[in-house]
C-alpha cells in the first residue's frame, strides 16, 4: 500500500504498471487509499455486497471475491486478467485466453458507444412513462461521469467517504469547500447528500472501534449522528455554507423509527437557525428526507411521511434486513433474489405509501443498475432511481424498449398464480419484446 499510494517513493519503489491488488480481504478505507491507481483487486474472502466492493465499482475497479488460494498462488509480476462481469480470474493466462479478453473488451466498447448515444434522449418507455436516472457518488473525481452518463443528477452523494480516507475528523471549513466544489461540478443539477453514514463495515480509522457481535445491526449511521451530535452539527453546518444561494437536499441514513427523523430534522433546523444568526448566507431551498433501509419504516406512521420532502429506498441494506441474510456473507446473500415476489410487495407498498403522501421515492442501489431489477422497478412505479454512472446507459436502454404497464401485468399475474421468485417471468418476457 506504500508503494501504491506514493508514500514509498523515498525507498526508490516503483509503482508498477497496471497494478493488481490481491489479498485476503480489504475494508472501504483502506481501497479509497489505493484510489484509481488500482486496475483491478483479487480477494480470497469478501462480498460483493460489502460497502468495499460498492466503493470498487464507484472507481470503476473490477473486484473478484473468493479466489481460492490466490494470495499463495501468485507472484509479484505475474500476469492476470480480470473479468469483473462473470466474476473470474486467470493467473498466467494463456495467449488463446488473451486474445478472447480483447475481443470481449472490443465487443464491450461498440455497446458503450451505442450506449453513449442514448446520453441526451429521455429514460421514456414505450408507453410513455418517464423514469429520472440518478447517479451516485462520493468522491470528486465521480461528478464528470454526470455529464458523459447523462444523469440527471446525484441521487446519492456518500459523504464518509470523505471521513474514511483521511487520518483525521476534517474540518468544518474543509468539508464546506468539497461540499461547494460538489455543487459546482453538478451545474445546477439536484445532489442528494447522505449525511455521515459508518459504522458496520465503513469504520473510522481515527475513532475508538467498538466490537459489536453484529454491527450491520448496531451503532451506525443516524444512530451515530444522533449519539455525536457535535459531529452532525459540524457537518450540517459544512453544507448549509456550500450550498448558499443553492438549493440543499439533505438526507438521514438508516431511518428506523419516526422520532429518529423527527431528532435530525430538529438539529438541521438548529444549524440553519444558527447560520443565520452568524450571517452566512443561506440555501435558496432546503429539501430533507430519509433513507429507509429497514422494513419497519413501511409501516411507519403516516406523518413520517408527510414531513419527508423526499425517500430514497437503500435497497443494499432493505434487502438484507427483510431476508436476514447478511450482504457480506456469500452463503446467505445468494439465497435471495431480489425479483422474489415477497420483496417487491414490499417495495410496491412504500411505493405506494409515499404516493398517498405525495412524496418522491426513489430506489437507490446496485439492483437500480442492473436492467432486470431497473425496469422492475419501473414497472412497480418508481419514477426515479439511482446507479453508479456506467450503469445508467445500459438501464436507459431497456427502459426506451419496454411497455412499463404491459411488464406489471405481468408481475400482477405471476405473483396472483403464486409464482414466489419473478425473475424467469420478467426475463423470459423482455426476452420477446
Amino acid at each position: 500500500m506504500r508503494i501504491l499510494t506514493g508514500q514509498g517513493r523515498d525507498t526508490g519503489a516503483e509503482m508498477p504498471e497496471n497494478p493488481i491488488l490481491i489479498a485476503r480481504n480489504i475494508g472501504p478505507a483502506e481501497l479509497l487509499d489505493y484510489g484509481r491507481k488500482l486496475k483491478g483487486v483479487v480477494l480470497e474472502e469478501g462480498s460483493v455486497g460489502s460497502h468495499a466492493a460498492i466503493v470498487a465499482r464507484s472507481l470503476a475497479i473490477p473486484l473478484i471475491i473468493h479466489a481460492g488460494r490466490i494470495t499463495s498462488e501468485a507472484l509479484n509480476g505475474d500476469p492476470i486478467l480480470i473479468d469483473g462481469d462473470m466474476g473470474i480470474v486467470h493467473l498466467r493466462p494463456e495467449e488463446t485466453i488473451a486474445a478472447a479478453f480483447r475481443d470481449k473488451i472490443a465487443m464491450q466498447a461498440e455497446a458503450q458507444k451505442r450506449y453513449a448515444g442514448l446520453r441526451d434522449l429521455p429514460a421514456e418507455s414505450l408507453c410513455g412513462a418517464r423514469i429520472q436516472l440518478y447517479m451516485n457518488a462520493g468522491l470528486m473525481a465521480d461528478l464528470p461521469s454526470m455529464q458523459s452518463s447523462g444523469a440527471e443528477g446525484v441521487g446519492l452523494f456518500r459523504t464518509e467517504l470523505q471521513f474514511l480516507t483521511r487520518t483525521h475528523f476534517p474540518r468544518r471549513s474543509e468539508l464546506a469547500t468539497l461540499y461547494s466544489h460538489v455543487l459546482d461540478s453538478a451545474l445546477g443539477k439536484p445532489v442528494m447528500f447522505r449525511t455521515l453514514d459508518i459504522g458496520s463495515d465503513k469504520v473510522l480509522p481515527y475513532m475508538k472501534p467498538n466490537d459489536e457481535p453484529n454491527p450491520a445491526m448496531g451503532w451506525r449511521a443516524i444512530r451515530v449522528g444522533l449519539d455525536k451530535r457535535g459531529v452532525l452539527k459540524m457537518q450540517l453546518q459544512a453544507l448549509i455554507r456550500a450550498a448558499a444561494d443553492r438549493p440543499l437536499y439533505v438526507m438521514f441514513p438508516f431511518v428506523t423509527e419516526m422520532p429518529e427523523f423527527e431528532e435530525a430534522h430538529r438539529v438541521l433546523m438548529e444549524s440553519i437557525a444558527r447560520e443565520q444568526r452568524l450571517g452566512h448566507p443561506m440555501p435558496s431551498d432546503i429539501r430533507v428526507g430519509a433513507m429507509i433501509e429497514t422494513p419497519s419504516m413501511a409501516y411507519a406512521p403516516k406523518k413520517f411521511f408527510e414531513m419527508c420532502d423526499f425517500i430514497s429506498i437503500g435497497g443494499n441494506d432493505l434487502k438484507q434486513f427483510f431476508f436476514a441474510a447478511d450482504r457480506e456473507n456469500e452463503r446467505v446473500r445468494r439465497r435471495y433474489d431480489t425479483l422474489s415476489a415477497s420483496y417487491l410487495t414490499l417495495l410496491d407498498l412504500i411505493r405506494q405509501r409515499c404516493d398517498e403522501a405525495r412524496v418522491p421515492v426513489s430506489f437507490c442501489g446496485e439492483d437500480a443498475g442492473r436492467p432486470i431489477e431497473a425496469v422492475t422497478f419501473a414497472a412497480l412505479g418508481f419514477r426515479r432511481l439511482s446507479m453508479r454512472p456506467a450503469s445508467i446507459g445500459p438501464v436507459k436502454h431497456l427502459i426506451r424498449r419496454v411497455n412499463l404497464a404491459e411488464l406489471r401485468k405481468v408481475i400482477d399475474e405471476a405473483c396472483e398464480q403464486g409464482v414466489t421468485n419473478l425473475r424467469r417471468p420478467i426475463t423470459e418476457w423482455i426476452a420477446r419484446q
